[in-house]
């Protein structure tokens, strides 16, 4: 587990990080953690920690195996500080590293399930929060949820990545491309018909 690599390096804001280093843009913060600054390290950490467990959530459809990967990417911007380059936006390269880690996730998953002998690579645990009698609106919500991240997990994972760059975490169609790899025109294509069958698919499951 990379936290036990890393248990001196805590993955939650610094409670001593002043106003000034808060007010900081995201590119110089990562210039200071390349110098070694943790209070600039710990501010990005607040900025991104839950936006990457947001989107590994999307990728992976398992929230606890998100988590991990999330601290994961955040140990990883820790240990590549120095390769970091302020030309290059800082969300662009924490989400690329994201990406990689997701995509390597659910090679190593597809491994595990044919080496076991499971024939459907999307056959993972869904994870539910337990509900109080009576909770229909609560119960509603979870199940719209639970359709929309089938159906997410549906798409094909270049068309899901981009969807969920460019609609959960606003990213441009350009940054989508580096992250992504690929043309900005292949960006938007990838959401374009990623969107055209999401909608396809939420219409079918509630016929």
């Amino acid at each position: 587990m990379a936290m036990t690599r890393d248990r001196e390096l805590r993955l939650v804001p610094a409670s001593s990080t002043g106003t000034a280093v808060e007010d900081r843009s995201d590119e110089d913060l990562m210039v200071a953690t390349g110098a070694g600054s943790r209070d600039a390290f710990a501010v990005l950490v607040a900025r991104y920690l839950g936006r990457i467990e947001s989107y590994c959530a999307k990728l992976t459809t398992d929230d606890r195996t998100a988590e991990e990967l999330a601290q994961e990417v955040m140990l990883a911007v820790w240990r590549t500080r120095g390769a970091y380059r302020p030309a290059k936006p800082f969300r662009v390269f924490v989400f690329t590293i994201a990406s990689n880690r997701c995509r390597n996730h659910a090679r190593s998953w597809r491994r595990r399930l044919r080496w076991f002998g499971f024939a459907d690579p999307a056959a993972e645990p869904d994870h539910l929060p337990a509900l109080e009698p009576g909770q229909l609106d609560r119960v509603l919500e979870i199940e719209r949820q639970r359709r929309v991240r089938a159906a997410l997990g549906a798409l094909p994972a270049r068309a899901r990545n981009a969807l969920v760059l460019r609609f959960e975490h606003d990213l441009s169609y350009a940054e989508i491309a580096q992250i992504a790899g690929g043309s900005e025109g292949t960006a938007r294509s990838h959401v374009f018909h990623a969107l055209r069958k999401l909608q396809r698919l939420l219409e079918e499951d509630a016929a």
